[in-house]
This record gives C-alpha cells, structure tokens and sequence, in this order.
C-alpha cells in the first residue's frame, strides 16, 4: 500500500468570519459539521481565542461517525448523526423547524448541497470558512511514481482529492470511491469509479477495493 495524499488542509486566509461566529456562539440553535476536519480547526481556533471553551448550541450535528468522533474529542457532545453519512443526507434527516439558526463551519470553496437544502426549509444559515484544502505537489508525485509501477487500485476520499489530480489519468488503475459524492467526482473527471463504498469508513472501504480488484477483467 502506497500513501500519497493529493490534498492538505491549511488554515483560512481569514479567520474573521469564523471568530464573529465563535464569539457569537449563543445567537446559534444548532452547529452542524460535515467533516471531522472542519471540527478540527473550530476547535484548535476556539482554544486558540477564547481561556475556556464555550458551551456548544444545544444541537450539535455530525455527517457521520468520524465527524461525532472529532466532536468528542474536542469536548462536544454529538447530540445527532445523520444515518446517510453524507451532506445530502444529513439536511435530509436533520428535521428543524422553520427559523432555526444554524452554524456550518466548513471548508473553502464547499458544497452547498447542506445550508441551501436548510435555508429552503426556512433555517437562518451561516457558514463560516473553517479551513481550506490545497493541491500537495509532493502527493502527487508519489502518486506519479506509483501509478508508473503499475498500482492496481487508487482510493480517493474525498472530491477534492480527485480535482487534485489535475485532469490526470490513472493508467488503467482502478479508482475507488469513499462515497457517492467522491464517486460523482470522478465521473465528472472522466474516471468513473470501480467500486464504491457502502459506508465512508475504513472497512467499508477495503472491502470496496477488493470488491473491485476481484471482479476486474
């Protein structure tokens, strides 16, 4: 097994948006996070800027277990995990009502299937930049190298990876995908997934690679 991550985080350009919400954490109902690293930098930024931290809004939200996982660990309680560990999923499950003032700290440039999906359900959404995802050059070189000695399997875990690449092929190697949104990005980038795992967790996934190594022509 070769690793070669394509993607790294990095801080914001600006924190501002982020620390007015944090500053203004009462105003919330409910903080809702779709990634354990979004949760990773509020709460390294929250220990950065505050002497103790500050009681979470009565609901706190995660995607999926990895997310409530991160949660715990920064002192949240995880009050709601969505069943479809995906952002789709999520504002499909999570049933608020109307007026409802929601914090989605995420990613630069993120999906908006989760806040437009609540705001046309009637919830007052905010979403501040938490972090922001750029291209590792060393990543894909090692990837590079790899997909040369003839890889069988690429994994990809999220859709940003697969922008990293470029519009690069993977020469015949299979690409798996972590999720249905990862394998929507790899159709889009011409590389249609092999497999596709049943649930974005590292068994489910392993199994999706051997799934598809075994039913390769």
């Amino acid at each position: 097994m070769i690793f070669a991550p394509l993607i790294r985080t990095m801080a914001p350009r600006s924190w501002r948006p982020l620390d007015s919400a944090l500053n203004h954490l009462e105003q919330y109902d409910a903080v809702i996070f779709a990634s354990a690293n979004a949760a990773a930098f509020v709460f390294a930024r929250i220990k950065k800027i505050f002497k103790t931290r500050p009681p979470a809004p009565a609901i706190v939200a995660a995607v999926g277990p990895s997310t409530a996982k991160a949660l715990c660990a920064g002192g949240w309680n995880c009050t709601f995990v969505a069943d479809d560990n995906r952002a789709a999923g999520l504002a499909r499950e999570l049933r608020l009502p109307r007026g409802t003032r929601v914090l989605i700290p995420r990613a630069a440039g993120g999906l908006d299937v989760l806040p437009q999906a609540l705001k046309k359900a009637g919830l007052h959404v905010t979403t501040p930049t938490a972090y922001r995802t750029v291209a590792d050059a060393r990543g894909r070189r090692v990837l590079g190298r790899a997909l040369a000695s003839g890889v069988d399997a690429v994994c990809f875990a999220s859709g940003s990876a697969v922008a990293a690449l470029g519009g690069r092929g993977l020469k015949g190697a299979a690409a798996i995908a972590i999720g249905p949104t990862t394998a929507a990005a790899l159709k889009k980038a011409g590389l249609p997934p092999a497999a596709t795992a049943l649930k974005p967790d590292a068994e489910s996934f392993a199994k999706s690679v051997e799934d598809a190594l075994r039913n390769r022509p």
